[in-house]
This record gives structure tokens, sequence and C-alpha cells, in this order.
């Protein structure tokens, strides 16, 4: 009779610990399942990134006025006598005449690397430079003017625009003098440079 006891028990305990010892480790094959298939899809997915990137250089490759537009917005050097001929040339031709033209750098503190906390040299920064213009015209000359300016590759931020009517005095006198007969437009406008 100990036999036909002892030998179910017996077999209940091989089980027992057959079933324990296979537990843990079957449980380690669906952790490591799990993060198999979670590195497959970031494996994937960096061979998109890659993929993009290699048609965005070829594209680059084939058109390099890219790049050349990208230059052009974000110039290495500040070099006011080009704005200033880009801000009389784009007044003149939607038909504003600049009267004023002032301008003041900025440190922006921006840096261009990621080390932050380290500022030795200036020429890790992003400089802005604000301009004030002061232009006379009419109201359509005035949109036309700003989107020439929307359409530039210039990188460059209209901050404030302030206008004023012309008076009545201004415009009964206007029509003998065209050159006053406009509304009077002072805009303030930010441009980036390294």
């Amino acid at each position: 009779m100990k036999k036909a006891i002892f030998l179910p028990i017996f077999s209940f305990l091989i089980f027992t610990a057959i079933l324990y010892g296979l537990v843990p480790p079957l449980s380690k094959v669906q952790v490591l399942a799990g993060e198999l298939e979670k590195q497959i899809i970031a494996l994937q997915e960096t061979k998109d990134f890659f993929a993009n990137l290699q048609t965005v250089a070829e594209q680059l490759d084939q058109n390099p006025g890219i790049l050349a537009n990208v230059a052009e917005a974000l110039p290495t050097e500040f070099f006011l006598p080009s704005l200033m001929g880009f801000f009389q040339t784009t007044s003149a031709e939607s038909g504003l005449s600049l009267r004023d033209f002032s301008y003041s750098e900025i440190d922006s503190g921006i840096t261009t690397e990621n080390n932050a906390s380290t500022s030795t040299a200036n020429s890790n920064f992003v400089k802005i430079t604000s301009f004030n213009l002061s232009l006379n015209g009419s109201i359509a000359s005035f949109q036309s003017f700003l989107k020439n300016i929307e359409m530039s590759s210039r990188l460059l931020d209209v901050e404030q625009i302030n206008f004023q009517a012309p008076s009545e005095a201004k415009v009964s006198a206007g029509k003998s003098d065209n050159e006053n007969s406009g509304s009077d437009f002072v805009i303030s406008v930010k441009t980036y440079s390294y």
C-alpha cells in the first residue's frame, strides 16, 4: 500500500519540479521574443530613415541650388549693404519708397551646437540683427512688399507693423506731390546669421 500512495505522490512531485523548472525559461523566452520584435521594428525604422536620407542626398545632388538657398537664408556673416540693397529693391519693386532704415545687432545666446553651457566663442552663436524700415506708399504696395519679403529666400521675421493713413491735408497736397500721398508704414524685421 505504501507503494501505491508513494508512486502518485512521487509522480506529482516530479511533474511539479519539471513544471517549475521549465516555466521560468519559457517566460524568459517570451520576454526575449518581445525584445527581439522591438529590435526588429527599430532596425526597420533605421533602415527606412537611411533610405529616406539617401533619396534626399540624391535629390540634393540633382539640384545643388537648394543648398545655395539655405546658405543665402542663413549667411555666415552679416553684410549690411546687401540687406539694405535687398530692402531698397524690394520696396521699389512693390511701389513703395524707403524713407528710413536703421538696424541693431542683438546677441541671441542661441548656440548652434549642443554644448549650450560653454559659451567660449561668439562664432558659435546665431546673430540676430533687427531692422526698422520706414516706408511710404499705398496699402496694396505694402501688401506686395510683405509678400515679396515672405517669398524671399532670406530668413526674415516681421515682428511689428505700424501704419498711419494719410491725413486730409496730405491727401489733397498729394495730388500734386505724388511722393507724399501714400500711407506711412514702419515695420520691424529680424534677420539671422552665423
